[in-house]
């Protein structure tokens, strides 16, 4: 208890110490609230650091962030109907992957990483979709997508209360996409005709400001 105590206590005195420093808080963690619901579902972990001074409330400023997504989805698919019952196949179709995302934004605001900015980034991801088809076996398959992205954006970062950053941002982002499919009874993949893109997207981040 007493160990327990005296670390509570140093938490608070470091606490205090650091929002009693004229330091600029320049970092931010955050995740994504979209992701678990995308089409691609998964779940997103971000850092974000201001690369400017930082310690100048009278300048725009730059920062770098790297989203990093690992993809991981299984979406219900409609196999059989039966007196109007639907039943579905839980795990008919897979996915899985990952995503990485580096971007650069341009905060116009004197308080970055709070305020209005644009963003300019690349992404690549890298996932298989696994379709298992439980009737019908010689119907199942496995792809790979291999996709590089790169696109422009805007966005609005604002601080919900304390140190907590809601992140709000949509653009456009257009993509070059390579894929190769396995049959069921295929031994190797086989390429498929590559194919473009273009999209535009939104997303929603909560974070935390240090």
């Amino acid at each position: 208890m007493k160990k327990v105590s005296i670390l509570i206590f140093l938490l608070f005195f470091s606490s205090s110490l650091f929002s009693q420093s004229f330091r600029i808080p320049k970092n931010v963690v955050s995740t994504s609230l979209y992701q678990p619901f995308a089409s691609l579902g998964g779940y997103t972990i971000s850092y974000e650091r201001i690369i400017d001074p930082g310690y100048s409330l009278n300048a725009a400023q730059f920062s770098f962030k790297l989203n990093s997504t690992i993809i991981y989805f299984n979406q219900k698919k409609e196999y059989v109907t039966i007196n109007s019952q639907v039943f579905y196949d839980e795990k008919a179709y897979q996915y899985f992957g990952y995503l990485f995302q580096p971007e650069l934004k341009y905060y116009f605001t004197w308080d970055a990483p709070v305020g209005v900015y644009i963003n300019l980034f690349t992404s690549y991801s890298d996932y298989s979709e696994i379709f298992t088809n439980t009737n019908y076996e010689s119907a199942s398959y496995e792809k790979k997508y291999s996709i590089l992205g790169r696109g422009i954006g805007a966005g609005f970062q604002f601080k919900l209360f304390e140190n907590y950053i809601v992140d709000i941002v949509g653009g456009y982002h257009p993509k070059n996409i390579n894929s190769k499919t396995k049959f069921f009874d295929a031994e190797e993949f086989t390429e498929n005709s590559s194919s473009k893109e273009d999209k535009f997207y939104i997303n929603l981040f909560l974070g935390i400001n240090f």
